[in-house]
Formats: C-alpha cells, structure tokens, sequence
C-alpha cells in the first residue's frame, strides 16, 4: 500500500517549543463515516473541559450524499463538505483527518462497503495508519456493525465500525503492515479504549460522558458548542438539528474492546489511564485546534494566492506585526525552510515551490490525495533565543497544476449536428502566455473518433477561460455511449510543461414528447429538472411565490414540485391548497422526494418548529418511511403493465431500467390511502418488494403522482431510460388524444 507523506500529517515539535497551555497528555480520536456524523459534543468536551488532544477522522467527504444549498454533486459537493467540516472544527477544537474512501451513496452493508473501497484490508489499513501516527488513547465512534433490524445502520457506517473492532489491535502488531513503520513517526501502537456511542439513554451503557455541564469561558454547555459546529454543515440541512445537540445533558458510550487493567469511570472514557508517554503534536494540529494564535493579518504576504511548482515566490512580512525582533521563521509543508527575521534583515525573501510539490487547488480534483484539507504551507515563528513557539499559522497560499481543464457536466448529451460543450480552463502557470484546447470525440463501441478539432484560446486577465465550445457532430450520428477528450496546451511553461487531459462521458438518445405539452416547475435547490426541460425541448416556466399564489395554472398540462421542495418552498406551503384545487379541475402533478420530517405530520414545520407538518401536502392520505432501494441496479416490476406511462409517448423496457447510478430510490412511502395505485415494485437482495415509490390517483378530474425514485440523478447525467420514463411521467394528461 502506498502512504502519504507524513509531512502532510505531522511536524513534531521539540519538547522545548511546547507552548505555555500545551496539551495535556491525553489523545482522543472520534471515527466517522461521514462529515456530519462526527461526535462533536463528546469532542468539545475533551477539548475543552479535559484539555485533551482531539482528532476527527472521518472516512469520506460525503459526496455521494444530497445538497440541500445548490445543484452541486459528488466531486464538488466533498469539496463544499469539506469546507463545511473544517470550519466546525474550528468550534470543536479539533483537527480533521479524511481517510478518502468512495462516499457512494447509502448502502445497506458493510460488505457492499468494503467491495467498493478496496477491501476490507484496504479500509483497515489506513485506519491503522493514522492510529500509528496520531497515537490515540481512546477511541469512539457512533457506528457499530449491525447490518439487521428496524435499526440497521448504513453501510459505510458499519464498515466504520468493524474497521475500528479490526485496527484496535492491529496497530499494536508488528506483523501487520510492517511497510508502514519504516516512515518516521508511525510506530506500533496501543489505544486502550474502544467505545460505541449509544444515542438512547436507556440502552446499556458504561459512560456518560457530560457534555451539558457548563464551559465556564463561554458561559454555555460543551454541547452548544457543538451545535454551532453541526450548524456549518448547511449543505446536509444540519442546522435544524442542532437544537436537539443543544439540548444534549450527556453522551452515553459502551466499552467494545480494552487493552487495560485500569477501572472505568462513570463520567470519562479516559478515566485511570497511565499519562499519556509523548503524544505527537504538530504545528498543524495546534493552528486547527485553535491552541496557538497566528499573526494578525497582514503580517505575512505572498506574491500569489496560488502556485505552481517550480514557480518563484516573494514573501514580504511586516515587522510592526511580527513579535519583538529577531525571531526564528520555520516554514513547512509544501515549503520547507527556516529564515532568521531581524530589523536589519529586509523584510522580504525571495522563494522558489519545489517542483515536487503537490497540487491542493481545484479541491474537488486534488482533495482526495491527502489525510489533511489545510493550506499547505503552515509557519510557526519562534523567539531567535529562547526558542519558544509565538505565534503559527497558516500562509495564504494553494499549489496548483501549471494547466487544469474539465468539461463542467459529468455527463453530456450530443446530437447529430450543432452541440454545445461547457469547458473551464484554468492557466495557473504565470509563463504561460498562450493556450489551445483540443476535443476529440469517440464512440465507446468501437473506439472510432467522429469528431476532433483543435483550437487557440485567448487568456483572459484571470487566468480563466469558461466557455461554450461550439461542436458540430455528422448527420446519422448513432444512438449509443460517447466519449469526449478535452486536451489543453498552454506555452511557454514554469517547470515540466502544461499539458492537461480530461474526459467526460456522453450519450446520445432521442425521447418522445407530445407536441403542445406544457409543464411548470417549483423548483427547490437543485437545478436538474429545469435543465432536463429545457433537453426535452418542453415548453415550461418556473413557478414562483406570485404564480402559486394568483398565477393561472389552467395553462399548464403538467406541474412538478422539485426533490423536497416542501422543505425550502414556504410559498408552496402557503398555496398547496391551490395546487391541489387545481389538479381536481384536470390537472396533473408530480411530486418528487421528500423526506419524512418535512411531509409526515408528526413533525416540526420547518418554517416553524411550534406548529407541525400539515399532514394534507397530497389529496389522500401519504406517510413518507425510511425505506429506499440502494442497489441501482435492483430489479423493477411493472405493477399495471398495461399502463400509459409505460407506453406512450415512450415504450418503456427492461432496458430503460439498466445502468442507472446512485440508487433507485429512497424515503419509499411506507403507508397510503387505497385509492393510490403503485406503478412499479423494487427492492434490494433479501428485502420484500417495495410497491409504493411511484404512486399514483385520480383527484377529481386530474391526477397526482408521487415518485421517490431519483430522476435527478439519472438525468444529471443524461440516463436515455430515465429521460424517456420521465417524459412518460410528463405526458400523462395527453395520453388519452394520442
């Protein structure tokens, strides 16, 4: 296995360097599967009330995961998690280390976990590592390995916690890994505790640790501080949850695996440990766990916000900001140098980024080739005589390639003729005067290139060229997978050249759409279904607060309420009952996921946590469950075969059904009136058939149609199935004048 260079991790300071308020010897490390899974008031505490060394460690960057503040997926929505979770870092006190594993969706087992991660040798191994480096005494965790029951967790979760059962022991073994200790810093090591956190107060437990006690510097609970932190994470809807972490008097935790003697405590998972013997604290540690201050701003500049390797750089610092004179400044990460300031010593020095350094910037691409998400380039400033540590932090400055380029759609759509392909290049390189962009197209079937043109490419002042390339593709082009190659060139270059390559998959596919079909949209938060309109060729408007309000609906076949929409649309609320009016005199709505906190009336109206949900979103009776189906390729049954959606304006079969991604769907209705019929019947290996996640009734002389399945995701990236059931959905109230 190949491991990350330690410097990203660590840069052990001397004994002597220690500052005034350094950490107790205590290390205490918190293992999740996810970004907002973390154990953030257990954390607070232990960093705050116990003055403990806290590290978070979480497996994924969450990007197989919804976004509930913009249309961004995968790659670009683990970059905004990873934001997310480093600033509550900031108010937990903690550093955060990602281990990189695939976050590919829910999962209902740990296997399923491990086989898409490498194994589970792989997961267990990094894991290992860290423990190696960071030298925890106690470790916990909210996941434990239940993979039956109404309580099953997901799958990544699971895998969580056998990996963390499996690495408790195994670090301490010198048979297991051995590769890694030949890295300086990773030694074999023992935690001495391993503990599961049960969320019930009621369920057997053998420490409650009291995150409700009061932090007397803040005048409030170490679980209010970690309600601010779970509040960062706004892309996952976090914050209408803190309020429940707020409220938390205490964490309660079951003891899984000891490796000592000593007694348990009633009130600390550390309680009667030996001291720690030389727990290993970086610079960076200290700057992310907010145990050292920086300098003010301004104290220190660069001459770029982002390099590239081998690039010259100025540092200039300000001696007014700086601590009394001479001092000692040691650079480290991606630079590694160490200059003497004096008054008599001008106050700039002129720099050069190895060629060897590692690119950070674009996060979405460069996130997942390192444990650490700080800048990287850290400075720690040390007085000239005594060597004590004055100030540390972080320089503002990313590494980035010479030349980046992508297509900006994971997927495309061609058509034969006239095509558009959203492109971004990013010159970092400052040598670079001149760039070319090159696209290929070819067919997955044969490998034939249909298409290939090359073409100069003016740099504008920042550096960025996001543009709409113009392609035009021959008549008779073949309905089936593409591939399109997107190539930069940009001349002369700093170090090694700037050359890039990226690829995006591409499908080209015809649907079916009654002529005169008209379709509003309440969109939410994410943008695919106004886009997927738009590739249908369908006449459509989106429908704001005056047009649910007085707006005239009558004009439109068809009216869709965007994946959780109830959530972020108070005016849709407001005017359902319009809505609901206006499907019982012909209309046809279709209504796309929710979740079961912001539709089933036993709970908090979002938009105000004293009333409660309404209950009556639908026209008959529909309580969202949990279930979901998280096999894409689960089979599906037709449960009307004969039905119009499965006939018009697009025949639908098996085929349109294979190659979906993600899932199939999720928060499946589990209880509904009789009067709805469910159109499709689905589930995982070993689980009974779920037959509610499209249902359908008249209402009046309209219909509704519920769907939990998730179309957004099948077209983002242009599944032709899907593009075809979904106009089917679409077309409904036309059927009957075909």
């Amino acid at each position: 296995m190949r491991w990350l260079p330690l410097f990203l991790l660590l840069l052990t300071l001397p004994a002597a360097a220690q500052p005034v308020d350094a950490p107790a010897p205590r290390v205490v490390m918190n293992l999740a599967a996810h970004p907002d899974d973390e154990d953030g008031a257990t954390m607070a505490y232990y960093r705050y009330a116990k003055d403990a060394v806290v590290h978070s460690v979480i497996f994924t960057r969450g990007e197989g995961g919804q976004n509930e503040i913009g249309p961004e997926l995968y790659e670009a929505l683990g970059a905004i998690r990873t934001d997310e979770t480093e600033r509550a870092a900031r108010h937990l006190g903690t550093q955060v280390h990602f281990l990189n594993f695939e976050d590919f969706g829910y999962s209902k087992t740990a296997s399923e976990a491990f086989e898409r991660w490498g194994g589970r040798d792989r997961v267990t191994a990094r894991l290992v590592y860290l423990i190696r480096s960071l030298k925890p005494d106690v470790l916990f965790t909210n996941h434990d390995t239940t993979t039956v029951g109404p309580r099953r967790q997901h799958g990544h979760h699971q895998a969580v916690g056998i990996a963390a059962y499996d690495a408790f022991a195994l670090a301490a073994d010198p048979a297991y890994h051995p590769e890694q200790l030949d890295e300086e810093g990773v030694d074999l090591w023992q935690p001495k505790r391993l503990f599961l956190r049960h969320f019930l107060a009621e369920a057997r437990h053998d420490v409650s640790v009291p995150v409700g006690a009061v932090y007397a510097p803040e005048g409030r609970s170490y679980a209010a501080l970690a309600a601010d932190a779970l509040g960062e994470h706004a892309s996952q809807g976090m914050d209408q949850f803190a309020e429940r972490i707020r409220r938390l008097d205490a964490t309660h935790f079951e003891l899984i695996r000891s490796a000592t003697d000593a007694p348990l405590g009633p009130d600390d998972l550390a309680a009667n440990l030996p001291p720690h013997p030389a727990p290993p604290v970086s610079i960076s540690y200290l700057i992310d766990a907010g145990r050292i201050d920086p300098l003010p701003d301004g104290a220190f500049t660069v001459s770029t916000a982002v390099a590239v390797p081998g690039q010259p750089i100025r540092l200039a610092w300000d001696r007014s900001r700086l601590p009394a004179l001479p001092v000692r400044l040691a650079l480290s990460g991606a630079l590694d140098t160490t200059l003497t300031l004096a008054a008599d010593v001008p106050g700039v020095a002129a720099l050069r980024l190895p060629v060897e350094a590692v690119p950070t910037t674009p996060a979405p691409v460069y996130q997942y080739r390192r444990f650490a998400s700080n800048p990287p380039v850290w400075y720690a400033v040390y007085g000239a005589e005594d060597g004590a540590l004055r100030a540390a932090g972080y320089l503002a400055l990313e590494v980035a390639p010479p030349l980046h380029v992508e297509i900006t759609e994971p997927v495309v759509r061609l058509h034969a003729g006239a095509n558009r392909l959203p492109v971004r290049a990013q010159v970092f390189d400052p040598a670079a005067t001149h760039l070319t962009l090159a696209v290929a197209v070819s067919r997955d079937a044969d490998r034939t290139v249909i298409h290939q043109e090359q073409m100069p490419v003016a740099i504008g002042p920042g550096r960025t060229v996001a543009d709409t390339l113009a392609l035009t593709l021959p008549a008779g082009l073949e309905a089936g997978d593409y591939t399109v190659t997107l190539t930069g060139m940009a001349r002369p270059a700093t170090a090694g050249g700037a050359h890039a390559t990226t690829h995006a998959a591409a499908r080209v596919f015809d649907v079916a759409v009654p002529e005169g079909l008209t379709v509003g949209l309440v969109r939410s938060y994410d943008d695919t279904l106004e886009r997927a309109l738009g590739e249908l060729g369908i006449d459509y408007a989106l429908l704001d607060s005056t047009a649910l309000a007085t707006g005239d609906l009558d004009r439109f076949d068809t009216i869709v309420l965007d994946i959780r929409a109830y959530l972020v649309r108070q005016d849709l609320r407001v005017h359902n009952a319009r809505l609901l009016d206006w499907v019982r005199r012909g209309g046809h709505l279709v209504v796309n996921y929710h979740k079961t906190f912001e539709w089933n009336a036993q709970y908090a109206d979002p938009f105000d946590p004293a009333a409660k949900n309404p209950g009556d979103f639908a026209p008959y009776p529909l309580e969202l469950g949990r279930d979901r189906v998280t096999r894409e390729d689960a089979p599906v049954t037709a449960a009307v075969p004969d039905h119009p959606l499965l006939h018009w304006p697009n025949r639908i079969t098996e085929a349109h059904w294979q190659g979906w991604v993600q899932e199939r769907g999720l928060y499946f209705p589990d209880a509904w009136d009789d009067r709805y019929t469910g159109l499709f019947c689905l589930n995982d290996p070993g689980e009974p058939p779920h037959c509610g996640s499209t249902l359908l009734a008249d209402y009046g002389d309209g219909t509704y149609l519920y769907t939990a399945l998730v179309w957004y995701r099948q077209l983002k990236v242009f599944h032709p199935g899907a593009y075809a059931l979904f106009a089917n959905l679409l077309s409904l109230p036309l059927a009957d004048e075909s």
